[in-house]
């Protein structure tokens, strides 16, 4: 016998009743009247409830922004960057230096630092990229290198020479066998698409006899330094070399045309 069932019992089962909470408007008001009804205690834990989690967080963020944007904004800005590569020096002597060429060109060392850079390497395929990247990026102004890692640099066309730039128009006052000479090899020669061209460019001058060199305590027989053609500080630059390759200049010596004017 077949079973029948009451519809209107089902609708009262299934369905929601006009007057459940559901459907009743909320109203702000009654949360404020609430909320004045509790004592202080009650008070207290409405408010860790529901403000003091988004309070804390809101703070955390201000704090941490804050501190980077402080940092950011009195980090010594860097007015020449060094790269040294394939070479180990004493990391005191390097701070010296650092501080030397910073007074040799007038910086306030508080707010502005000569960084010389001794970690790069050039048979290192990441660390070699990442001077790349620099160079390209005018980041990196001069490169100190031992001969051999010096020319994989040299021969990609990456520093400037004195038949066309002044900023290293003292390499020609060098002795010839202290003049780094060697081509630019491009893709196209490599790959045959374009005649070798045996043209000698001079982009770099030996510092290994150097006093201000020797005392960094380096480890190579040779030592070449060159200022990168993508340099956005060339007159800074050539100041320094004049500062490694001059053995009369002193710490605390201070270049003429770098020194602070007076008020």
């Amino acid at each position: 016998m077949a079973r029948i069932f009451d519809d209107s019992e089902e609708d009262n089962k299934s369905k929601v009743k006009k007057d459940g909470l559901i459907y009743q408007q909320r109203d702000d008001t009654d949360y404020k009247k609430e909320y004045e009804k509790l004592d202080s205690k009650g008070k207290f834990q409405f408010f860790k409830d529901y403000y003091l989690p988004t309070i804390i967080v809101v703070a955390v963020i201000v704090l941490v922004g804050g501190y980077y944007l402080y940092r950011a904004l009195t980090k010594p800005q860097t007015v020449l960057y060094i790269a040294v590569c394939d070479d180990v020096f004493d990391d005191k002597q390097v701070d010296e230096l650092e501080k030397a060429v910073g007074t040799y060109l007038g910086l306030d060392n508080k707010k502005e630092i000569v960084t010389i850079n001794t970690e790069f390497n050039s048979s290192n395929g990441t660390l070699s990229e990442q001077l790349q990247g620099y160079i390209y990026a005018g980041t990196c102004d001069i490169v100190i290198a031992p001969k051999k890692g010096f020319t994989s640099y040299a021969a990609a066309g990456y520093f400037l020479e004195p038949e066309t730039s002044e900023t290293v128009s003292l390499f020609k006052d060098m002795p010839e066998k202290d003049r780094f000479f060697c081509p630019v090899v491009d893709g196209e020669q490599i790959r045959g698409e374009k005649e070798l061209d045996n043209t000698r460019y001079n982009f770099g001058i030996s510092i290994v006899n150097s006093e201000k060199y020797k005392k960094l305590g380096g480890k190579r027989k040779s030592a070449i330094v060159g200022v990168t053609n993508s340099s956005k500080r060339q007159e800074e630059a050539a100041a320094f070399l004049k500062f490694m390759m001059d053995d009369t200049l002193k710490d605390g010596d201070v270049d003429p045309d770098f020194a602070p004017q007076g008020k």
